[in-house]
């Protein structure tokens, strides 16, 4: 009998979890983000990290910068975004040690997770 109850008090429980991860969840508010990427001089790289206006997820979102190739694709640089009043939007840029080439540059901007709010990640198009 006591194994049943085990089992019993087991199950009532991982419910009891599942319900209350669902109330939370539905708390949340999901921002999309759009990551854009400019090329300036050679070896200069900017761009905006705009999340349909709201702040909280334009500041502070790591900004990873890397170069297609065959294979893996190599990491060029990284920078965390700022919000930018004048712009309205959030702003990154990374200076290259050397030039990375024309084509198949991209960016990424990785998911930002809170409490109350989740900002989507985001992959830029490949700059040309």
């Amino acid at each position: 009998m006591g194994k049943r109850f085990a089992i019993v008090i087991g199950v009532a429980a991982a419910g009891v979890m599942a319900l209350g991860a669902q109330t939370a969840a539905a708390g949340v508010v999901k921002y999309d983000t759009n990551l854009g990427v400019t090329k300036d001089r050679g070896r200069f790289y900017h761009g905006s990290v705009p999340s349909e206006g709201h702040r909280k997820c334009e500041r502070g979102r790591r900004v990873a910068l890397f170069k297609r190739r065959p294979g893996a694709d190599r990491k060029l640089g990284t920078d965390r975004s700022h919000f930018r009043s004048d712009y309205g939007y959030g702003i990154w840029a990374v200076l290259l040690d050397r030039n990375a080439g024309r084509r198949g540059v991209y960016g990424i901007v990785r998911p930002k997770v809170r409490d109350r709010f989740v900002c989507h990640a985001d992959r830029s198009p490949f700059h040309r």
